[in-house]
């Protein structure tokens, strides 16, 4: 699979988690990065090989929000994050 794919891919994959977070939660979670990274565990192994763990997951959904509101941004969040996301497999 072609970088642009996996990060396309996640991109869709992190709007499609918000979507389910804001409908199961109504938005308001302060453990948000948790309930992401267990949603996302199921589902990214399409994108990421191996998969990471859910504390990974959550780890990094953590610091990629920190690094993205640190500066103001050109860039939509799950584009931003997808990319942070690879880049830590990236190794």
């Amino acid at each position: 699979m072609s970088e642009d794919t996996e990060l396309e891919g996640l991109k869709e994959l992190l709007k499609e988690t918000a979507r389910a977070h804001h409908a199961a939660t109504g938005g308001v979670n302060a453990r948000w990065a948790l309930w992401y990274a267990e949603y996302l565990s199921r589902r990214v192994g399409v994108y990421l090989d191996p998969a990471p763990s859910v504390a990974t997951l959550e780890k990094w959904l953590i610091t990629a929000d920190e690094v993205y509101r640190a500066d103001e941004r050109n860039v939509s969040w799950p584009r931003f994050y997808a990319g942070f996301i690879l880049d830590q497999t990236a190794g």
